[in-house]
């Protein structure tokens, strides 16, 4: 069952980029000589991810906000758009944000676990994204993980 997620009042609050900050695209450039000029729903998937979430991933989210308070972090869910070939973009457009990106395993995705899961029969049937590196973990199983060096 999908229902409406991810994004607090207070997430959004810290999301919303004013005209003088610095870009998050990572170009270093004030936010209205970069990207304010082409903001479209294709660029600002890259750090909001998407508004609709499965129980799964909401249940992995709040684990994260609430249990480990990682508040220095935004987490987001990109599940319908992670691809093969959406990977590494979503990796570097989000390498120095802050971003903790989380995907469920779908058929759409199923190619970016099979490419980084060493074991195929673990159970594993999510993905944490962070500065360039992933964890594959067991959505069930999430406090056993030490996050701790990862994120």
């Amino acid at each position: 069952m999908i229902e409406k997620n991810v994004h607090s009042k207070e997430s959004l609050k810290k999301s919303k980029i004013g005209r003088n900050d610095i870009c998050p695209c990572g170009s270093g450039k004030k936010y209205k000589k970069c990207c304010l000029s082409f903001k479209t729903e294709k660029e600002t998937k890259y750090t909001l991810g998407q508004t609709v979430s499965s129980e799964k991933c909401r249940n992995v989210l709040k684990y994260l906000n609430e249990v480990e308070k990682y508040e220095q972090y935004r987490f987001i869910d990109i599940t319908d758009d992670l691809s093969l070939e959406t990977y590494r973009e979503y990796q570097t457009k989000n390498y120095y944000n802050n971003i903790v990106m989380i995907a469920e395993k779908t058929q759409n995705n199923v190619g970016v676990f099979v490419e980084r899961d060493k074991d195929e029969f673990s159970g594993n049937d999510m993905i944490l994204m962070y500065a360039g590196s992933y964890r594959i973990i067991n959505s069930e199983n999430i406090a056993r993980y030490n996050l701790t060096g990862f994120i």
